[in-house]
């Protein structure tokens, strides 16, 4: 994966086809949890958590008006991957030109991947990784590597804070 700046603001990305692939599979996942999200999955109380931990009708409250636009803009970023990773066309390479708008709803998704692949590997609140045999290496992987697509698009477009 190469990343980077272009004139004016904005991000280019250039993915090998299997990249895109993963990604493309990846965002398909969020979507899912997304979508058939409840409260027994513990990846949706990182995604949507609870703004009123000490006060259960004001959480219901918030949840009741935020939760379904702040699932709708999180499908909708999932979805921007989805058709900017397509590589029905058997390119060996996708380059994407996103602008400032584009690239921070790609880092939205990265954000809520890395929250879903966090919760699924065991990452402890030191950043660490619980003991877990059981934990798939793929998944910690991908977790990994979503990190470094994120933050190489943070250096572009906020140098100063990355």
């Amino acid at each position: 994966m190469i990343v980077a700046g272009r004139s004016g603001e904005g991000v280019r990305l250039v993915l090998e086809a299997e990249e895109a692939m993963l990604l493309s599979e990846l965002a398909d996942q969020v979507d899912s949890v997304l979508l058939l999200g409840s409260g027994e999955d513990p990846a949706i109380d990182r995604l949507l958590p609870n703004a009123y931990p000490d006060d259960v009708e004001a959480a219901g409250e918030f949840e009741r008006y935020t939760r379904d636009s702040l699932v709708d803009g999180k499908r909708q970023a999932a979805q921007s991957v989805r058709d900017a990773t397509d590589v029905s066309d058997g390119r060996d390479l996708v380059e994407i030109e996103l602008d400032e708008s584009q690239a921070w709803g790609w880092l939205t998704f990265l954000t809520d991947l890395r929250l879903i692949l966090a919760e699924r590997v065991g990452v402890t609140d030191d950043g660490g990784y619980a003991e877990d045999e059981e934990r798939d290496d793929y998944l910690r992987a991908a977790y990994e590597w979503a990190g470094f697509v994120q933050g190489s698009m943070l250096e572009i477009l906020d140098p100063m804070d990355a």
